[in-house]
């Protein structure tokens, strides 16, 4: 695996401990060509997943696949911009989110649950659609390493917003492996709030408006600045 020593190292870090924890810093990375082997190796530990290659919200409802997924992760990663960040622990994948504009998950905004809600930008609003953490390293603030990481991502590709579509585990319950979306009280503590909840224990979608980057001033010719 190419670990933190291959190319492509662009992405943001975590070093600090979340408050009250013993848990090791962890590092997240935007998933490059370079980390394709880091990607694919957490892919192959997804259990009943392991064949979505986080291909599945992207598919057209109904159609007819045609390819591999893999092939057609590969192509999106060599593609880019990067389909979401990887989550190190000491030099190790051990995580991975997913995070692109709303307009490339057709089977997420066609579903009962996850529709896009009214008046949403499809191209500046991108959405944060899944989660996977190695079990060793479940509840030790990787998730939420990757959720700000992935808004990160976002914010550095021109987002002016990002949804996430977590579960409210107080009105349902899933397994680890139905839980891909996140949970909604990891989304509302990093900013994230409510917008929709078409199904009462359906997926909830909520948001968080992202600042602009403030632009330094221009020159001006005549003197000075604009």
């Amino acid at each position: 695996m190419a670990g933190l020593t291959g190319s492509g190292s662009a992405g943001i870090s975590h070093p600090t401990r979340l408050p009250a924890s013993d848990n090791p810093p962890v590092d997240i990375r935007d998933l490059t060509p370079a980390r394709w082997d880091d990607f694919a190796s957490l892919c192959r530990r997804m259990g009943g997943n392991k064949g979505c290659w986080c291909m599945w919200w992207r598919e057209e409802r109904g159609a007819e696949r045609t390819r591999p997924r893999r092939t057609s992760a590969r192509e999106l990663v060599d593609d880019g911009p990067p389909p979401g960040v990887l989550a190190y622990v000491d030099g190790e994948p051990v995580g991975w989110a997913a995070v692109a504009p709303r307009e490339a998950y057709p089977r997420l905004n066609t579903a009962r649950d996850t529709p896009p809600p009214e008046g949403t930008d499809m191209a500046a609003t991108w959405l944060v659609s899944c989660f996977f953490v190695l079990e060793s390293h479940r509840g030790t603030g990787v998730s939420r390493a990757l959720l700000d990481g992935a808004v990160d991502l976002a914010r550095r590709h021109g987002a002016r917003a990002v949804e996430g579509v977590p579960i409210d585990r107080e009105v349902v319950t899933r397994t680890p492996g139905g839980s891909f979306t996140g949970s909604l009280p990891m989304f509302t503590a990093a900013g994230f709030a409510e917008v929709a909840r078409p199904k009462p224990k359906g997926r909830v979608t909520v948001r968080r408006t992202l600042q602009r980057p403030r632009q330094s001033p221009r020159p001006n010719p005549a003197g000075g600045f604009r």
